[in-house]
């Protein structure tokens, strides 16, 4: 799977190493019972969906600024309940998002296992905000990664490969040496097959690791507790 003794493994953040979906929708609660209690829990999450994915268009047409992704997208949600967004909106929606950005399960052991065995640990995510992810990450996983890369500040997001070799560069090391564990195949396996990384998938469902092994991954398993370990 790689081309000699496995050096160093890169990781995506959200989805793989933790659950954005379940950190957000806490997050979202939260703001949501002090900004507008009256509005249902469901019809709430549901508008804060729409408009994070209407945001994420707008971004890939040229249409809105990336940075501006909770500003915007946070800021239309309660618009729609007839709420002004404020600071202090926003500082509770990211202390709340921090707070609840957990390992997913196997996780932290994995890196242990990874580091006791003197694998090199690096993280690639595909955010926009650099400055917030790398607080989610280090709040998740303190002082775990020796190389952290933000895809917006690269400037270019996977499954562009461009993310994956300034990885490559931080690291010193040729893609041959390690891996990049992912969860998506369009976004993982796609931008590190396209970058001469092996890819190592990770989804629950059986249909997902059936396209990322289409895509070209090296390997595509259930749970993170089913990934390889150096021997």
């Amino acid at each position: 799977m790689t081309a000699g003794p496995l050096r160093f493994l890169a990781f995506d953040f959200d989805g793989t190493l933790t659950d954005f979906v379940a950190a957000d929708i806490h997050a979202l609660d939260t703001l949501r019972r002090t900004a507008c209690t009256d509005v249902p829990q469901a019809a709430f999450e549901e508008r804060a969906v729409e408009e994070i994915m209407a945001f994420h268009a707008r971004v890939e047409a040229g249409l809105d600024d990336p940075l501006r992704q909770d500003t915007e997208r946070l800021g239309r949600t309660l618009a729609a309940y007839g709420v002004t967004l404020t600071e202090d909106h926003l500082s509770l929606y990211t202390r709340a998002l921090v707070a609840a950005t957990v390992p997913m399960p196997g996780a932290a052991k994995l890196l242990r296992d990874l580091r006791g065995a003197g694998v090199r640990l690096a993280l690639l995510s595909n955010a926009y905000d650099g400055p917030a992810q790398r607080a989610r990450v280090q709040a998740c996983f303190p002082d775990v990664f020796e190389v952290v890369v933000i895809a917006g500040e690269v400037g270019a997001l996977k499954p562009d490969p461009l993310p994956f070799r300034v990885l490559l560069d931080a690291l010193g090391l040729p893609a041959g040496s390690g891996a990049y564990v992912g969860d998506s195949p369009e976004h993982d396996v796609r931008g590190a097959v396209a970058a001469g990384l092996s890819a190592w998938h990770v989804h629950a469902h059986p249909r997902v690791r059936e396209r990322a092994l289409a895509g070209g991954a090296a390997l595509s398993v259930a749970a993170l507790a089913d990934l390889p370990r150096p021997s």
